[in-house]
């Protein structure tokens, strides 16, 4: 999905190739990009190893090369955190994900996926 925060960025997008492998299933997209504000790359690709015809097994990504303070996969939010101690409070800023078109661009293992949210919630 495409965020509001996304679409500066993709005001840069110049092309998309599409290159399949001969011998597989296994393609890759490519998306080429001028320069621009928000990242160093000039190209981001995903390649997609499938297991057969309609089922990914991996995807393996371009990192991407975010300029400092223009990294829209993250953000910050502020939490207030009591001190049991003395009572006192005190914000503390923490980094989260962030919900953006350019998460996939994140190399990820499908068979292995679904085991790493179990172990995650003691399954």
């Amino acid at each position: 999905m495409v965020e509001e925060h996304d679409k500066p960025i993709l005001e840069h997008l110049t092309g998309i190739d599409y290159k399949s492998e001969e011998d597989n299933d296994n393609f890759t997209i490519v998306f080429h990009f001028s320069p621009n504000d928000y990242f160093e790359n000039e190209t981001l690709s995903v390649k997609f190893i499938m297991a057969n015809e309609n089922e990914a097994e991996k995807a393996e990504a371009t990192e991407i090369k975010w300029k400092e303070g223009k990294n829209v996969t993250k953000k910050f939010v502020t939490k207030k955190q009591k001190n049991k101690k003395t009572g006192k409070t005190r914000e503390i800023k923490k980094e989260v994900d962030a919900d953006s078109f350019f998460n996939f661009f994140k190399s990820i293992d499908i068979e292995n996926a679904g085991e790493d949210a179990d172990e995650e919630e003691g399954v």
